[in-house]
């Protein structure tokens, strides 16, 4: 019998992109968070001696992505002297004329999947690996067609694509679904794209699993983050989840009552000192929060105990004309007012700025009531179906 294949399989780094949800001076410490987890996956490889490597997309961020990043990452894989590296360029790193992937000569251990798929031969592995990466910030159909089979030609088949699956919350068209994976004749398939760990999934004889991003964006990828650490051969697949990410966003739902010991008494005790310096913490009220409460003094308490940690303080109204509940964003302390100063602010609280700003030039009441009432009516559509642009 053929000794298993060990592998380790990662998405989602987004290198140099700034979109890290937070104060402003946190956007250089989770960038280097960042790559402190990618060279801790590295050493794994190293460590406990993998043999294959995949990365199933969004390694970069093409708007942003500098040319010594580029050449950083492509040295650092180089090192992998026993490992072979598969990667997949995703919508946010597409394989373009521009492409981030252009900026670097790579190693020869690493390989660049691009184009419809294609074929790697692994002859002292016995494996084959397919892949398929992006080649525009736009799918136009669907990458594993019902047609597709793998080889049957004795190696183990593989697969690595950037694609969401039919059941996965996400924008993209053309999802991959459980018939293709089922018909593809692959014994795993490596996906890369949304936020979370997936879980071991199966369709068919097919085992397969997405990684989930390798570190948390923002408060809507609340959890753990990491890799996926893998051994197959030609009848079985054995996965394990392994957390690396560095720091969580973590809320915190409380009932809002004027005695501030209490709350800040309950959230000590239900956090240690070594998450109130690592994490990133909001605190949503759970109730209506009275006009005349002190947030702010609040907010100065709670910063005194964590590194970061920021109050959403909502309040509810019910508009009697059309009796629709709409929030109307509050704005913590750590926040800063200005709309140009601040780029961490929510959709509704944007949208709530501008139009306070254009009803400040309003030059009579009627004026003023008419923009009062778009201000009710987009904040109710856009708080009932808010929408993350996050992968």
């Amino acid at each position: 019998m053929s000794p298993q294949i060990r592998f380790l399989q990662c998405s989602g780094c987004r290198f140099d992109s700034p979109s890290w949800e937070g104060p402003e001076e946190w956007i250089s410490q989770r960038n280097q968070d960042l790559w402190k987890t990618f060279e801790t996956m590295l050493l794994i490889c190293q460590s406990e001696k993998i043999d294959l490597l995949f990365i199933t997309g969004n390694l970069f961020e093409q708007e942003y992505t500098r040319k010594s990043t580029v050449e950083r990452v492509a040295k650092s894989l180089g090192t992998l002297k026993a490992t072979s590296v598969f990667i997949v360029p995703g919508e946010k790193d597409p394989y373009v004329t521009t492409s981030a992937y252009r900026l670097a000569v790579w190693p020869s251990n690493v390989q660049i999947f691009s184009g419809g798929i294609s074929c790697l031969n692994l002859k002292s592995h016995k494996i084959s690996v397919y892949g398929a990466g992006w080649t525009a910030y736009q799918q136009d159909g669907t990458i594993l067609n019902q047609e597709f089979r793998a080889k049957t030609d004795g190696t183990i088949p593989i697969m690595l694509l950037h694609s969401k699956t039919a059941d996965s919350n996400s924008p993209q068209s053309f999802p991959l679904r459980p018939e293709q994976i089922a018909a593809s004749g692959l014994v795993y398939l490596a996906i890369g794209y949304q936020a979370f760990f997936s879980g071991i999934q199966s369709a068919g004889k097919t085992i397969w699993a997405d990684s989930g991003v390798l570190e948390a964006r923002n408060f809507n990828e609340q959890g753990p983050h990491g890799v996926i650490v893998g051994k197959l051969d030609q009848d079985d697949v054995e996965l394990e989840f392994r957390e690396l990410g560095q720091r969580q966003y973590i809320t915190k739902y409380l009932e809002f009552h004027h005695d501030y010991k209490a709350i800040i008494t309950k959230l000590l005790s239900e956090t240690s000192s070594e998450e109130r310096e690592q994490h990133l913490f909001r605190i949503t009220f759970s109730n209506q929060v009275p006009k005349d409460a002190d947030i702010n003094t609040l907010q100065k308490l709670l910063a005194e105990k964590f590194r970061f940690i920021e109050l959403e303080t909502p309040q509810t109204e019910v508009d009697p004309q059309f009796g629709l509940d709409f929030m109307t964003p509050g704005f913590s302390a750590s926040h800063k007012t200005s709309l140009e100063e601040c780029n961490y602010l929510s959709l509704s609280q944007i949208y709530f700025q501008k139009i306070n700003d254009y009803q400040s030039t309003a030059t009579t009441p009627a004026e003023q009531e008419q923009w009062e009432l778009i201000k009710k009516i987009g904040l109710a559509a856009l708080e009932q179906g808010r929408i993350s642009y996050e992968n």
